[in-house]
């Protein structure tokens, strides 16, 4: 009777090829699911902007007694796009670095377009920015607290 006392070189040529067959299916796997992270991240990058905006917007409005002071004339040709509160904030719009800023520090970038109106509805003062940020449009509005 034969003993069987080590592996040899058949089965361990065998051992090599499957671990080698199951770790490059592993290694594609992962590098698909890392692009596709990826990918994600670089498409979302604009909800992170609105959503700083939104809140910077926010707080303006609910300020006691702020209102507009100053909005930009002629937005669709100026360098330069801006809104001023009476809390001493101007929002800036900056087309050539594509950045919005609040006084001199820069609270958003990536902006393709931006533009800043004013309203009155239901007896407030209502500021309205429309907002682009790569290919998505948002319109926010906010009412002024105590108008």
């Amino acid at each position: 009777m034969k003993s069987e006392r080590g592996v040899t070189l058949t089965s361990l040529v065998v051992y090599v090829i499957a671990m080698l067959i199951t770790v490059t299916i592993i290694t594609i796997i992962t590098s698909y699911f890392y692009k596709n992270v990826e990918v994600q991240t670089e498409s979302y990058n604009f909800l992170g902007e609105f959503t700083k905006l939104q809140s910077y917007f926010s707080e303006e409005a609910n300020l006691e007694t702020n209102k507009i002071v100053d909005i930009s004339k002629n937005q669709n040709t100026a360098s330069q796009v801006y809104i001023v509160f009476s809390s001493g904030n101007q929002y800036t719009f900056v087309k050539e670095n594509k950045s919005i800023y609040i006084n001199n520090v820069k609270i958003a970038s990536h902006v393709q377009n931006c533009t800043f109106t004013e309203e009155i509805q239901n007896g407030k003062q209502v500021f309205v920015a429309t907002i682009q940020i790569e290919d998505k449009t948002r319109v926010m509005k906010y009412a002024l607290k105590n108008w």
